[in-house]
């Protein structure tokens, strides 16, 4: 093999070693910049270990490649990722086959790391067909780091690990490496785990998974720490120990723990220039009783601590105890940093490349998604963590959660939880169990002993001030400080999905890996894991091309059973009744816009609300505003005016009340009417559009027909082979997390109460009031209004009242931001599709497509045959899309009902009100001011009483 091998990078030639990555390279030749921040500002590698996405390069024509995760190989054609790729003259990310391949096995570890490793060894042994996934080239996970340049170059802890890795080869256990973990189903009574390996997704069906999948660093958010040069400390590892890559210049390495002290030592023995360590702890020197204890609970791992401090020395690099690195600056790369010591003390220290190490959270993203149960912990940093023995046992019977995944304890705990989680699967399917496990528990316990004393002696003694307004909290979003705060302050956010909703942190690549500790800084203390974000699927993202496969198409939702939305009844309240107006139930966005209206007239309103406001169909769906009919919808083959064909006259004054509110709102809610185009592939697809466009024509829609070659003068990325299409100027798009946050914003300046987290529980009429209960709480109501979504059904109950009102969670698709390639709304005649882009550049696929309920928690989550099949539609119209990758789905609970909205008083329950829709972004506006204006008694619409509940009551006493 040739010794050198040679790539353009900007039509520049840069050499590389062979089994260097991309990202190694270009640090080692000083190209650090890899790509265009949302804000225009140049990016350069972090986090070393795939997660941070800011390392995505051009790669021979295919867009967004992880320059980290890439090998090198010679003649690659490797450019700067923009700002905004263009998909159009991108080279698409995968094949698309006919099928997504499924494999299988007993036990499925995730993670070829210390705990990994050991695991899948020990299971192999004892008769059990045991698969291996790692994202990484060579196994080992960040301790055991292999050289991929000269494997022959290992120092002790290396050569340790390669008798891991051989041990583990040779017990059987399959290893899959450069394999991407992306989802995770529960079917059938099995886990199916969605897998990603060159460009080929592909499933994992397994009785039981071992989550091994490490721990990732949480460097602290300060000025400068976005600019080129500043990286990880475990990334600064990886380059040196897997790639022998140093960047060039001086180093400063500054955090906390001895990984940063560990770093330091081995870059002096390379050579490097490392101007300083900075460490927020006081000198170990000054601890001396907690440094004996520490020596005496693990002399090895203490000596190793020693000898690192004693290179320093003779290198002559200081190590500046009880210190912080406040401030980082440069103009185009990082040049220099602010130093302060305890007491107050600041210092400058010039430099090129800032190595952080804050410390360490589990990579549990996977164990959640699958319902494992968790545990708020505040070190180093607020975050959840999985509950587990041991053993590496949780609640959920079939997933084990060993090593740093669970939590930080260093490799020889994780390799103790190998061996004692393999013992107790062994154990349960009646297959002779490893000896020496006395052995293992003894030195998981002494280990964990030796962790706790030494974050003891670790514990800092100095911190970082508050983030400036301009300091950058969401690396990905481009989302500051400022931004954060003004939103806490002004719209009373007080949980973390909310400030996602409201800001964009956290709604980035990442998936908030490397901003929610900095975010939840700026919030009260989390309860419970639900006030943290969920993941989503993908967990990383995933080209658009691996996932899409035509699926049959259906007709009609499918309805889920739901959790009940009523609270119980709690004890009597100790205070009087409180006397309002107006109770409205439910504070999604139709609900909000209702209250705002009344308040606005001088009435007195509080919302209900069981979770929080804005939180679940509001904000959780795609933002179409829809003023035709959806061609792929029943009603469009229907003659006569269908109820969906008797709506468009409100969906239209919707919309165009949204563009006269959209001024008096203080965010833009990015709404912009651009037509919507709906196109055709047989003769019997144009046949259903002409009938369409001739209903919505015949009520005063602006729609006509295309013929074939007028279709790319909307939609010039458009696939050919198109008969025609149907285009209506009126249809539009909004972003639904923006709108549903102002109109919250604005209600609760006009004076409206939203309670959330206040599950209603008793409606009883009182001759001319109602008596309302949300736990031990009362209200005595004029008027009450059920804007309650899918739980309106049981609201109605409560006054003796059915409505029809059924569950029908629907998934939604996001993908990267890209140039502008598509410029409508845009659908299909026959199968489910909206397909739009969003004012950043991101796509966004809908349609209609049903998502189904965890079966741990019971909320909304996609399902993957339904997310292969919407992807497909997607990118059949619109072939460019096999160059972007998919970075989020999520599924809310959107309704059923005869395919128009319920508004309007109950005939025989005057002051009960109902204003529900399944399409109540498009016509919340219209929907609020007609139900405020019949609680008012300020005007009657007889055109609205084709809505009015009373259509289902006909067969009720």
């Amino acid at each position: 093999m040739s010794d050198q091998l040679n790539f353009t990078f900007n039509d520049t030639t840069v050499s590389a070693k062979p089994g260097q990555t991309l990202t190694a390279a270009l640090m080692a030749a000083g190209c650090i910049p890899h790509r265009t921040a949302p804000d225009g500002s140049e990016r350069g590698p972090f986090c070393g270990i795939g997660a941070c996405q800011e390392c995505l390069l051009e790669v021979d024509g295919q867009m967004s490649r992880r320059g980290c995760m890439t090998p090198v190989r010679d003649g690659m054609r490797v450019r700067s990722n923009d700002r905004l790729p263009d998909a159009a003259v991108s080279a698409c990310l995968a094949k698309g086959e006919e099928r997504l391949a499924e494999h299988a096995c007993d036990v499925l570890v995730v993670g070829a790391g210390p705990a990994g490793l050991v695991a899948a060894t020990e299971l192999a042994r004892g008769g059990m067909d045991v698969l291996v996934v790692d994202e990484r080239h060579i196994p080992g996970g960040q301790y055991f780091k292999q050289n991929a340049v000269h494997p022959e170059r290992q120092d002790d802890q290396g050569r340790k690990g390669r008798q891991l890795i051989e041990a583990m080869r040779a017990s059987g256990a399959r290893l899959w490496h450069d394999t991407l973990v992306w989802s995770a189903h529960r079917e059938e009574g099995a886990l199916v785990i969605g897998g990603l390996r060159d460009g080929e997704a592909f499933y994992i069906r397994t009785q039981h998974i071992i989550v091994a999948t490490g721990a990732q660093e949480t460097p602290a958010a300060r000025p400068g720490w976005t600019l080129p040069g500043v990286i990880t400390t475990g990334a600064g590892q990886t380059m040196l120990r897997a790639y022998e890559a140093v960047a060039p210049g001086r180093i400063v390495i500054a955090g906390n723990g001895p990984l940063n002290l560990q770093l330091a030592a081995e870059l002096v023995g390379r050579g490097a220039d490392v101007a300083a360590v900075v460490d927020s702890a006081p000198a170990p020197v000054k601890r001396p009783l907690l440094a004996g204890r520490l020596s005496m609970a693990s002399p090895h791992l203490a000596l190793a601590g020693m000898r690192h401090l004693t290179t320093l020395h003779r290198a002559g690099v200081p190590v500046l105890w009880g210190s912080v690195v406040t401030c980082i600056e440069g103009e185009d790369r990082v040049e220099r940093v602010a130093v302060n010591q305890q007491g107050g003390a600041e210092r400058w220290i010039e430099t090129e490349t800032v190595c952080l190490g804050d410390g360490f959270v589990p990579a549990s993203e996977l164990p959640r998604l699958l319902g494992c149960r968790q545990e708020i912990r505040n070190w180093p940093v607020t975050h959840p963590e999985t509950g587990r023995e041991p053993d590496g046992k949780t609640d959920q019977a079939d997933v084990s959660v060993i090593g740093e995944a669970g939590r930080f304890g260093g490799a020889f705990l994780a390799q103790a939880q190998g061996m004692l989680c393999a013992a107790r699967l062994l154990d349960r399917a009646g297959k002779p169990v490893p000896s020496g496990l006395e052995r293992s528990r003894r030195m998981y316990r002494d280990n964990a002993r030796f962790q706790k004393l030494l974050w003891k002696l670790y514990d800092p003694v100095v911190s970082l001030p508050s983030p400036q307004d301009t300091t950058i909290l969401c690396r990905c979003e481009c989302v500051t400080a400022g931004t954060v705060l003004a939103r806490v302050s002004e719209d009373g956010i007080t949980d973390l999905a909310t400030l996602k909703r409201t800001t964009r942190a956290g709604m980035g690549r990442c998936q908030g890996r490397f901003c929610q500790a900095s975010l939840m800084k700026m919030l009260p203390d989390p309860k419970n894991e639900k006030d943290f974000t969920a993941p989503q699927i993908p967990l990383r993202p995933v080209p658009v091309a691996a996932l899409a496969r035509q699926k049959p198409e259906w007709r009609g939702h499918v309805r889920v059973p739901i959790p009940s939305g009523l609270g119980a009844t709690g004890p009597s309240a100790s205070g009087a009744v409180e006397t309002v107006d107006v109770v409205v139930v439910g504070g999604g966005i139709v609900g909000l816009f209702t209250a705002l209206f009344l308040a606005e007239a001088g009435k007195s309103v509080v919302v209900l609300e069981r979770g929080r406001a804005g939180a679940l169909a509001s904000g959780g769906n795609a933002g179409s505003l829809h003023a035709q009919l959806m061609a792929f919808d029943a009603s469009a083959d229907r003659d006569g005016p269908s109820m969906p064909a008797r709506t468009l006259a409100l969906q239209r004054e919707s919309i165009r009340m949204w563009e006269a509110l959209r001024t008096t709102f203080d965010r833009d809610l990015e709404i912009k009417v651009s037509g919507g185009l709906v196109v055709a592939e047989t003769e019997a697809d144009m046949d259903r559009l002409r009938s369409k466009v001739a209903v919505e024509q015949a009520l005063g829609v602006d729609a006509r027909i295309l013929a074939s070659d007028e279709l790319r003068g909307i939609e010039p990325n458009l696939r050919d082979g198109f008969l025609g299409g149907a285009y209506c100027s009126e249809e539009g798009k909004i972003n639904p997390m923006a709108a549903t946050q102002a109109v919250l914003a604005r209600a609760r300046h006009a004076g409206v109460r939203v309670e959330e987290l206040t599950a209603l529980s008793v409606i009883q009429p009182d001759g001319t009031r109602f008596h309302v209960s949300a736990g031990s709480r009362r209200w005595s109501a004029g008027a009450v209004v059920n804007a309650a979504g899918a739980y309106a059904g049981e609201v109605a109950g409560l006054v003796g009242r059915r409505l029809p009102v059924f569950g029908a969670p629907l998934q939604m698709i996001v993908t990267e931001p890209v140039a502008p390639v598509v410029f409508s709304l845009l659908a299909h005649a026959s199968r489910h599709l909206t397909l739009k882009q969003a004012a950043n550049g991101s796509l966004l696929i809908g349609g209609g497509w049903s998502a189904g309920l965890d079966p741990v928690h019971g909320h909304p989550r996609p399902l993957r045959e339904n997310l292969e099949g919407n992807l497909w539609v997607a990118q059949r119209l619109v072939p460019a899309l096999g160059a972007v990758n998919v970075v989020r789905s999520w599924a809310a609970m959107n309704i059923d009902i005869d395919g128009a909205p319920i508004l309007g008083e109950s005939p025989d329950v005057p002051g009960f009100f109902t204003a529900v829709t399944a399409n109540g972004v498009t016509l919340a506006p219209a929907m609020g001011r007609h139900v405020a204006d019949m609680v008012l008694r300020r005007s009657e619409r007889p055109d609205l009483e084709i809505f009015s509940p009373a259509r289902f009551y006909g067969d009720q006493s």
